[in-house]
Protein backbone atom coordinates (compact mmCIF):
# COMPACT_ATOMS: atom_id res chain seq x y z
CA UNK A 1 0.00 0.00 0.00
CA UNK A 2 2.75 2.46 0.68
CA UNK A 3 4.52 1.58 -2.23
CA UNK A 4 1.32 2.29 -4.31
CA UNK A 5 0.89 6.09 -2.38
CA UNK A 6 4.53 6.58 -3.86
CA UNK A 7 3.92 5.71 -6.88
CA UNK A 8 1.05 8.12 -6.97
CA UNK A 9 2.55 10.93 -5.42
CA UNK A 10 5.16 10.41 -8.05
CA UNK A 11 3.21 10.87 -10.87
CA UNK A 12 0.52 13.63 -9.35
CA UNK A 13 0.38 16.56 -11.80
CA UNK A 14 -1.30 19.95 -10.90
CA UNK A 15 -4.83 20.95 -12.36
CA UNK A 16 -6.57 24.00 -11.35
CA UNK A 17 -10.34 24.10 -10.02
CA UNK A 18 -11.87 26.28 -12.76
CA UNK A 19 -15.75 26.51 -11.30
CA UNK A 20 -17.05 27.45 -8.28
CA UNK A 21 -19.03 25.18 -5.43
CA UNK A 22 -17.04 21.68 -7.06
CA UNK A 23 -17.26 19.02 -3.93
CA UNK A 24 -15.21 16.78 -2.96
CA UNK A 25 -15.77 13.75 -0.90
CA UNK A 26 -12.15 12.14 0.02
CA UNK A 27 -10.78 9.20 1.25
CA UNK A 28 -10.56 10.84 4.77
CA UNK A 29 -14.98 10.39 4.94
CA UNK A 30 -14.70 14.50 4.51
CA UNK A 31 -16.61 16.80 2.35
CA UNK A 32 -14.17 19.61 0.94
CA UNK A 33 -16.00 22.41 -1.21
CA UNK A 34 -13.71 23.55 -4.17
CA UNK A 35 -13.64 26.79 -6.03
CA UNK A 36 -12.03 28.54 -8.79
CA UNK A 37 -8.09 28.73 -8.54
CA UNK A 38 -8.24 25.66 -6.06
CA UNK A 39 -5.51 23.32 -6.81
CA UNK A 40 -4.92 19.78 -6.44
CA UNK A 41 -3.21 16.70 -7.79
CA UNK A 42 -4.24 14.60 -10.41
CA UNK A 43 -3.13 10.93 -9.68
CA UNK A 44 -5.49 9.08 -12.45
CA UNK A 45 -7.16 9.95 -15.29
CA UNK A 46 -10.08 8.77 -17.31
CA UNK A 47 -12.21 9.79 -20.39
CA UNK A 48 -14.72 11.56 -17.91
CA UNK A 49 -12.78 11.84 -14.24
CA UNK A 50 -9.72 12.18 -12.53
CA UNK A 51 -8.52 11.01 -9.77
CA UNK A 52 -6.97 13.72 -7.61
CA UNK A 53 -5.22 14.54 -4.23
CA UNK A 54 -7.19 17.17 -2.07
CA UNK A 55 -4.75 17.80 1.52
CA UNK A 56 -3.82 14.91 2.16
CA UNK A 57 -6.89 12.58 0.50
CA UNK A 58 -7.68 11.01 -2.54
CA UNK A 59 -11.38 11.16 -4.48
CA UNK A 60 -12.98 11.75 -7.59
CA UNK A 61 -13.34 14.78 -9.96
CA UNK A 62 -15.49 15.23 -13.09
CA UNK A 63 -12.93 16.24 -15.21
CA UNK A 64 -14.56 19.23 -16.84
CA UNK A 65 -14.33 21.47 -13.47
CA UNK A 66 -10.46 22.02 -13.69
CA UNK A 67 -7.66 21.92 -16.07
CA UNK A 68 -4.65 19.62 -15.76
CA UNK A 69 -1.68 22.16 -16.05
CA UNK A 70 0.10 19.23 -17.52
CA UNK A 71 -2.11 18.39 -20.48
CA UNK A 72 -0.91 20.52 -23.65
CA UNK A 73 -3.53 22.63 -23.92
CA UNK A 74 -3.42 23.90 -20.74
CA UNK A 75 -1.38 27.02 -21.50
CA UNK A 76 -4.68 28.33 -23.65
CA UNK A 77 -7.03 26.67 -21.99
CA UNK A 78 -6.13 28.81 -18.81
CA UNK A 79 -5.77 32.24 -20.04
CA UNK A 80 -9.07 32.03 -21.74
CA UNK A 81 -11.03 31.03 -18.36
CA UNK A 82 -9.07 33.75 -17.09
CA UNK A 83 -10.14 36.22 -19.02
CA UNK A 84 -13.53 35.06 -19.56
CA UNK A 85 -13.62 35.77 -15.84
CA UNK A 86 -12.79 38.97 -16.42
CA UNK A 87 -14.92 40.05 -19.48
CA UNK A 88 -18.04 38.48 -17.43
CA UNK A 89 -16.70 41.38 -13.92
CA UNK A 90 -15.75 38.14 -11.99
CA UNK A 91 -12.51 39.95 -10.79
CA UNK A 92 -11.73 37.57 -7.75
CA UNK A 93 -12.17 34.45 -10.04
CA UNK A 94 -9.97 36.41 -13.36
CA UNK A 95 -7.52 37.16 -10.44
CA UNK A 96 -6.75 34.35 -9.27
CA UNK A 97 -7.03 32.18 -12.87
CA UNK A 98 -4.72 34.75 -14.17
CA UNK A 99 -1.99 35.04 -11.26
CA UNK A 100 -1.80 31.35 -11.39
CA UNK A 101 -1.16 31.84 -15.37
CA UNK A 102 1.91 33.68 -15.00
CA UNK A 103 2.99 32.03 -12.35
CA UNK A 104 3.07 28.67 -14.70
CA UNK A 105 2.91 30.06 -18.26
CA UNK A 106 5.21 32.89 -17.56
CA UNK A 107 6.86 32.72 -20.66
CA UNK A 108 3.63 32.49 -23.09
CA UNK A 109 2.70 34.44 -25.91
CA UNK A 110 0.05 35.62 -23.81
CA UNK A 111 1.50 36.63 -20.83
CA UNK A 112 1.37 40.33 -21.68
CA UNK A 113 -1.94 40.49 -21.78
CA UNK A 114 -2.59 38.21 -19.44
CA UNK A 115 -0.64 40.52 -16.66
CA UNK A 116 -2.73 43.74 -18.09
CA UNK A 117 -5.88 42.17 -17.26
CA UNK A 118 -4.71 41.20 -13.68
CA UNK A 119 -3.98 44.64 -13.18
CA UNK A 120 -7.15 45.66 -14.74
CA UNK A 121 -9.16 42.79 -11.99
CA UNK A 122 -6.87 44.22 -9.14
CA UNK A 123 -8.30 48.01 -9.92
CA UNK A 124 -11.73 46.65 -9.90
CA UNK A 125 -10.88 44.85 -6.81
CA UNK A 126 -9.44 47.24 -5.10
CA UNK A 127 -11.91 50.03 -5.24
CA UNK A 128 -14.16 47.42 -3.32
CA UNK A 129 -14.48 47.61 0.67
CA UNK A 130 -12.54 45.58 2.38
CA UNK A 131 -9.70 45.45 -0.45
CA UNK A 132 -7.16 45.81 2.60
CA UNK A 133 -6.54 42.28 2.88
CA UNK A 134 -5.95 41.92 -1.33
CA UNK A 135 -1.77 41.91 -2.42
CA UNK A 136 -0.49 44.67 -3.78
CA UNK A 137 -3.56 47.01 -2.17
CA UNK A 138 -2.36 50.75 -1.04
CA UNK A 139 -4.54 53.01 1.14
CA UNK A 140 -4.25 56.89 0.45
CA UNK A 141 -5.04 58.22 3.91
CA UNK A 142 -6.07 61.70 2.78
CA UNK A 143 -8.78 60.19 0.73
CA UNK A 144 -9.50 57.19 2.30
CA UNK A 145 -9.44 55.43 -0.76
CA UNK A 146 -7.78 51.88 -1.71
CA UNK A 147 -5.86 51.46 -4.84
CA UNK A 148 -3.50 48.52 -6.74
CA UNK A 149 -0.19 49.67 -6.57
CA UNK A 150 0.48 48.48 -10.52
CA UNK A 151 2.93 45.48 -9.84
CA UNK A 152 1.88 43.79 -12.93
CA UNK A 153 1.96 46.45 -15.00
CA UNK A 154 5.22 46.86 -13.84
CA UNK A 155 5.87 43.52 -14.86
CA UNK A 156 4.91 44.24 -18.25
CA UNK A 157 7.33 47.01 -18.90
CA UNK A 158 10.21 45.13 -17.43
CA UNK A 159 9.57 41.90 -19.44
CA UNK A 160 7.12 43.05 -22.33
CA UNK A 161 8.62 46.32 -23.41
CA UNK A 162 7.51 45.95 -27.05
CA UNK A 163 4.06 44.44 -26.46
CA UNK A 164 0.83 46.71 -27.54
CA UNK A 165 0.25 46.48 -23.78
CA UNK A 166 3.05 48.43 -22.56
CA UNK A 167 1.53 51.60 -23.82
CA UNK A 168 -1.67 50.26 -22.38
CA UNK A 169 -0.39 49.21 -18.96
CA UNK A 170 2.06 52.45 -18.25
CA UNK A 171 -0.85 54.54 -18.72
CA UNK A 172 -2.68 52.81 -15.84
CA UNK A 173 0.66 53.65 -13.87
CA UNK A 174 0.61 57.71 -14.37
CA UNK A 175 -3.12 56.66 -13.22
CA UNK A 176 -2.56 55.14 -10.31
CA UNK A 177 0.53 58.06 -9.39
CA UNK A 178 -2.31 60.02 -9.42
CA UNK A 179 -4.71 58.08 -7.34
CA UNK A 180 -1.46 57.66 -4.41
CA UNK A 181 -1.25 61.50 -4.49
CA UNK A 182 -4.40 63.16 -4.31
CA UNK A 183 -5.76 65.70 -3.24
CA UNK A 184 -3.91 68.51 -4.70
CA UNK A 185 -4.18 71.69 -2.81
CA UNK A 186 -0.99 73.15 -1.96
CA UNK A 187 0.58 69.88 -4.58
CA UNK A 188 2.19 72.23 -7.77
CA UNK A 189 5.24 70.20 -7.64
CA UNK A 190 2.96 66.85 -7.10
CA UNK A 191 1.23 67.99 -10.16
CA UNK A 192 3.87 69.39 -12.50
CA UNK A 193 5.56 65.51 -11.90
CA UNK A 194 2.62 63.98 -12.93
CA UNK A 195 2.70 66.27 -15.96
CA UNK A 196 6.13 65.58 -17.09
CA UNK A 197 5.24 61.98 -16.88
CA UNK A 198 2.66 62.77 -19.41
CA UNK A 199 4.97 64.66 -21.77
CA UNK A 200 7.45 61.65 -21.98
CA UNK A 201 4.31 59.12 -22.26
CA UNK A 202 3.09 60.85 -25.66
CA UNK A 203 6.72 61.31 -27.09
CA UNK A 204 7.54 57.25 -26.36
CA UNK A 205 3.89 56.20 -27.56
CA UNK A 206 3.56 58.51 -30.33
CA UNK A 207 2.10 55.60 -32.24
CA UNK A 208 -0.50 53.92 -29.83
CA UNK A 209 -4.01 54.11 -29.61
CA UNK A 210 -2.88 55.24 -25.90
CA UNK A 211 -1.34 58.98 -27.19
CA UNK A 212 -4.61 60.52 -27.48
CA UNK A 213 -5.31 59.90 -24.10
CA UNK A 214 -2.36 60.94 -22.96
CA UNK A 215 -1.92 64.57 -24.53
CA UNK A 216 -5.78 64.55 -22.97
CA UNK A 217 -4.33 63.99 -19.34
CA UNK A 218 -1.72 66.72 -20.24
CA UNK A 219 -3.87 69.31 -21.31
CA UNK A 220 -5.78 68.49 -17.75
CA UNK A 221 -3.25 68.88 -15.87
CA UNK A 222 -2.14 72.48 -17.93
CA UNK A 223 -5.54 73.47 -16.98
CA UNK A 224 -5.46 72.81 -12.81
CA UNK A 225 -1.91 74.31 -12.77
CA UNK A 226 -3.48 77.24 -14.85
CA UNK A 227 -6.24 77.75 -11.97
CA UNK A 228 -3.73 77.37 -9.31
CA UNK A 229 -1.22 79.54 -10.45
CA UNK A 230 -2.54 81.82 -12.50
CA UNK A 231 0.72 81.57 -15.10
CA UNK A 232 -0.86 81.83 -18.51
CA UNK A 233 1.96 79.74 -19.95
CA UNK A 234 -0.22 76.75 -18.36
CA UNK A 235 -3.70 78.13 -20.50
CA UNK A 236 -1.52 78.41 -23.66
CA UNK A 237 -0.12 74.65 -23.12
CA UNK A 238 -3.77 73.46 -22.22
CA UNK A 239 -4.78 75.22 -25.71
CA UNK A 240 -1.81 73.87 -27.97
CA UNK A 241 -2.46 70.42 -26.77
CA UNK A 242 -6.29 70.28 -27.01
CA UNK A 243 -5.73 71.85 -30.75
CA UNK A 244 -3.56 68.94 -31.39
CA UNK A 245 -6.01 66.46 -30.27
CA UNK A 246 -8.37 68.40 -32.39
CA UNK A 247 -6.35 68.20 -35.47
CA UNK A 248 -4.88 64.71 -35.19
CA UNK A 249 -7.82 62.96 -34.11
CA UNK A 250 -11.25 65.06 -35.87
CA UNK A 251 -14.30 63.42 -35.48
CA UNK A 252 -13.71 61.62 -32.69
CA UNK A 253 -14.97 61.73 -28.99
CA UNK A 254 -11.63 62.71 -28.09
CA UNK A 255 -12.13 65.83 -30.58
CA UNK A 256 -15.31 66.33 -28.61
CA UNK A 257 -13.62 66.56 -25.23
CA UNK A 258 -11.31 68.79 -26.77
CA UNK A 259 -13.74 71.47 -27.93
CA UNK A 260 -15.11 71.56 -24.68
CA UNK A 261 -12.04 72.27 -22.57
CA UNK A 262 -11.37 74.42 -25.24
CA UNK A 263 -14.81 76.61 -25.05
CA UNK A 264 -14.43 76.35 -21.04
CA UNK A 265 -11.30 77.63 -21.29
CA UNK A 266 -12.08 80.40 -23.21
CA UNK A 267 -15.16 81.21 -20.59
CA UNK A 268 -12.65 81.29 -17.66
CA UNK A 269 -14.52 78.40 -16.36
CA UNK A 270 -12.45 76.61 -13.48
CA UNK A 271 -12.88 71.99 -13.68
CA UNK A 272 -11.23 71.81 -10.43
CA UNK A 273 -13.13 71.55 -7.01
CA UNK A 274 -10.13 72.42 -4.10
Amino acid sequence: MILILALLMTAANPGVIIVDNVWFYGSDHKMRILNTADTVEIVDRSNDRYQVRCDTALGELDRHVMIDLEAGIAEHELFVFGRGNFDEGEYSRASRLLDIFIERFGDSEYAAEALYYLGQAMEMLAARPGSDSLPSIARNERTGQNYYTGDAYRRILEEHPASPYASKAQYRLINIFRTAHLPWPDSIGIIEQELAMWHAFCRQYADTDEHVLGLTEAGFLNRVLFELTADPAYAAAATGLFTEILEGYPATVHAAYARVHLAELAAGERIYNY
